[in-house]
């Protein structure tokens, strides 16, 4: 019997997760909007589209245990770069919305914005060091 490669497995899991998250994300706004929930249950439904992001993270994770060395270590190095950048940008724009104006950026678009992030970091992040 073979086993599905990691970069197999890490894809099948993403596509998973984000499965559930597209479900999680519509079926929540269809029932905010036509139950109009309060307490507790507006909170519940407001947060579930977040909840299949941690099944995103714990697939990176595994992916990352699962690939050799050089591997593991330029994924972890872009992982790095576009945490930072994601930090820098989310931050600077804060600055921006405080003290110049500037619109607000919805906390919801970070996870997005440090995966296109590392999707760029990877383009330029070719080796280890």
């Amino acid at each position: 019997m073979t086993t599905a490669s990691p970069n197999a497995r890490y894809m099948i899991g993403m596509s998973f997760w984000m499965v559930l998250y597209a479900a999680a994300l519509i079926g929540s706004i269809l029932l905010i909007k036509s139950l109009q929930p309060t307490g507790p249950l507006l909170y519940v439904l407001a947060v579930a589209p977040a909840l299949p992001i941690g099944g995103t993270i714990i697939v990176f994770l595994r992916y990352i245990d699962a690939v050799d060395e050089y591997v593991r270590a330029i994924t972890t190095r872009r992982f790095v770069i576009a945490t930072g950048l994601t930090l820098f940008l989310c931050t600077a724009w804060g600055f921006l919305e405080n003290n110049a104006g500037a619109h607000e950026f919805s906390l919801y678009l970070v996870y997005p914005l440090f995966w296109g992030l590392y999707g760029a970091t990877s383009i330029f992040v070719r080796q280890a060091s």
